[in-house]
């Protein structure tokens, strides 16, 4: 079976081993999150601070292991790149299982880290490489969508796991194990994708006839970049448009952040309401599922938004947001995380479509990706930072506080979105979702 690229077609093993590096790239940290209780009477010599790191130490390395990939990802071997980051990810996952101590809980963490930012640029960065105009977001639609689904199924089986022995859950860490075993149909990449092409590789040292060679000259800047936006005014450096991806992070990583505040905080908020944890996790996967659904048609919901496709998103942020504030119904609840879902699953393929075309040259996509990917890692970690920053600014320690602070946010960022739709960071033409 061949699957059309928009460049032309390529197998469904291909497609199926790229799809794969997307399963295990959310769950660094997972495993930990039902067995933290356990972990503090199995080792009770051992501080709160040091079982903390075991969620927040993979997270943190993973953002230098990020940005390495994607410098790597600019040589011919992203396929050796991939296998290593697997292996390691792999190992820190089958370690972790026999593991009889927390200090080599925690040295595992970091490997698993390690592991995560090799694969993680790739796991869009090969979708920009095969993928051009419709079918490259919605690829991007369906790589969000197994992200999410496959969080959401792992934090079930993590908790089931959890219930027969705490070494079982790290079992989740050896789901790599189906990209290295797709990992052969990786190498049936055209060249040409990956930025390497034969043609290429003999004019890099070629010499014109005024002495200066092919290589040293500078990428033409194009009037437009291939979706229609003009590139008039944008200053490059080292092949980034540098306004372009200033404003396209920011906005990314407000959007991260804020579809992130309600996990950090249901947990304090729904027991105020004689919620259960069992309930907070049922909300919380409804906001994972919600992404998935939407990211299996976000070709077709931006075909019916079109130009307005951002709004919309923003808008859906807004209002799930708000209803957090003003309800306070379990039911209601999983309708506003689902909202809250769906916004995000709609603007996180564009966000990824976008970041390819930060740069002048595709030899650079992923690389701009690996940007996009710390901004998303930056802005979770910094969830509890800013809030409490505020907090401490408005003089309101409450609960349902963070939930207002990021509703009057997102309206902020909403009228924004109206006022720049037609502009880069948040204007969506044809391109993105019918062929050209």
């Amino acid at each position: 079976m061949q699957i059309k690229t928009g460049k032309g077609t390529i197998s469904l093993m291909v497609v199926l081993a790229i799809w794969s590096l997307s399963l295990a790239v959310d769950l660094p940290g997972l495993a930990v999150t039902p067995i933290e209780g356990s972990l503090r009477s199995i080792f009770p010599d051992v501080t709160d601070f040091k079982i903390q790191l075991l969620t927040v130490l993979p997270n943190v390395v993973i953002i230098p292991f990020v940005l390495l990939s994607g410098k790597l990802s600019e040589t011919r071997h992203k396929v050796l790149v991939i296998a290593l980051g697997t292996i390691l990810y792999i190992v820190a996952g089958a370690l972790s299982i026999w593991s009889g101590s927390l200090t080599m809980l925690i040295w595992m963490s970091c490997l698993l880290g390690a592991g995560c930012g090799l694969i993680l640029p790739f796991s869009t960065g090969l979708i920009a490489d095969v993928f051009t105009g419709k079918y490259r977001t919605k690829q991007m639609g369906i790589i969000s969508a197994i992200g999410n689904i496959a969080l959401v199924g792992a934090t079930f089986v993590v908790g089931f796991l959890a219930a027969k022995s705490w070494h079982l859950p790290f079992l989740v860490y050896l789901i790599p194990l189906v990209s290295l075993i797709l990992l052969p149909w990786l190498n049936k990449i055209p060249k040409s994708d990956y930025g390497v092409s034969a043609a290429s590789d003999a004019s890099a040292g070629s010499t014109s006839s005024d002495g200066k060679t092919a290589a040293s000259a500078a990428p033409a800047i194009p009037a437009t970049d291939i979706d229609g936006f003009s590139t008039a005014g944008q200053h490059v450096k080292d092949g980034f448009y540098v306004g372009r991806t200033i404003w396209l992070l920011l906005a990314y990583f407000f959007f991260v952040f804020a579809t992130s505040v309600p996990a950090y905080y249901l947990p304090n908020l729904m027991p105020e309401y004689h919620m259960s944890t069992e309930d907070v996790s049922v909300v919380t996967s409804v906001f994972y599922a919600a992404m998935f659904i939407i990211g299996l048609f976000v070709t077709g919901v931006m075909k019916l938004f079109k130009q307005t496709t951002f709004i919309v998103a923003t808008a859906l942020v807004v209002g799930g947001c708000l209803l957090f504030v003003v309800t306070r119904s379990y039911g209601l609840y999983i309708v506003a995380y689902g909202i809250v879902g769906l916004g995000n699953g709609l603007a996180q393929p564009i966000f990824y479509t976008k970041a390819t075309e930060l740069v002048v040259s595709d030899k650079k996509s992923t690389l701009a990706l690996a940007y996009l990917q710390v901004a998303n890692y930056v802005a979770i970690s910094l969830v509890p930072v800013i809030i409490d920053l505020f907090e401490d600014i408005f003089n309101v320690h409450t609960n349902l506080f963070p939930f207002t602070f990021v509703t009057v946010a997102s309206a902020i960022v909403l009228v924004f979105v109206i006022i720049r739709v037609k502009h880069f960071t948040f204007g969506v033409k044809p391109y993105y979702y019918q062929e050209s």
